[in-house]
């Protein structure tokens, strides 16, 4: 396939499913050569091998991005095998399978785990590619953050305020190389994993408070990733966009 990522090599974590997954057909279908990232090695292949069979070109590493030996050997093996690194999608997190528990009643194991992928999985991941995105003079490193982050919303909101926080200080560090920093913050996406998290009257009361009535897509995401991603946005780093339909209310 060929588009405006044509010879550029994306990885994406968390890619193994859901809005990862539906990240990485696009950047395919927009000509990148990406790399499914996911500690599910077999979801991971599993969407690879769609994406290659569409005509696309994908491979899939097995990767748990807390884990700094992990983080840093998905790295090594996508410039070994490919050459370079282009994007860095940081989607891998904890939504889904989230404990319903108010903030002071989780355990601080659980708070430990949640800001371990959230928050030590991105920074990690980013350390890890930024070598070789230095040595190009060129990178772009979208992290997926969330309206949670400007809500009550529990660890998980903690832990997507922290990864915006996060965004700032690599931008900061990574500025002078040519390598951008920015954040997507989805709103109200009724995937598969928010169904397990939110009722759908819940879900149906966020809608109500946004600008534009319907929930997200991720069509709607990709535009933010794809413009962040490409020449178009060079001058734009540290940022934290929120793609949410002009969503005006509070958990």
């Amino acid at each position: 396939m060929s588009g405006p990522f044509e010879g550029q090599v994306a990885v994406i974590t968390g890619a193994a499913r859901g809005l990862g997954l539906d990240y990485a057909r696009r950047l395919a279908a927009d000509g990148a050569t990406v790399v499914l990232a996911d500690v599910d090695e077999a979801g991971a292949s599993k969407g690879a091998g769609e994406i290659s069979s569409a005509g696309g070109r994908a491979i899939a590493l097995a990767c748990d991005v807390t884990d700094p030996d992990a983080s840093s050997a998905l790295a090594a093996r996508v410039v070994s095998e490919l050459g370079r690194i282009d994007v860095l999608v940081n989607n891998a997190g904890i939504w889904g399978d989230l404990e319903a528990a108010e903030i002071l009643d989780i355990q601080p194991d659980y708070w430990d785990f949640v800001m371990g992928v959230n928050v030590k999985g991105c920074w990690l991941c980013t350390r890890a590619v930024a070598p070789q995105m230095r040595e190009q003079g060129r990178g772009r490193i979208i992290n997926m953050s969330s309206i949670g982050s400007r809500m009550a919303s529990g660890v998980y909101g903690v832990s997507k305020l922290a990864l915006n926080q996060l965004t700032w200080t690599t931008a900061a560090a990574l500025g002078d190389h040519g390598v951008t920093v920015n954040a997507v913050a989805p709103g109200p996406i009724y995937n598969e994993a928010t169904q397990r998290q939110v009722a759908r009257e819940h879900f149906d009361r966020l809608i109500e408070q946004t600008m534009i009535k319907r929930a997200g897509t991720g069509k709607d995401m990709y535009g933010a990733i794809r413009w962040l991603a490409s020449d178009d946005a060079e001058w734009v780093t540290g940022q934290t966009i929120y793609v949410n339909g002009g969503f005006m209310g509070v958990f």
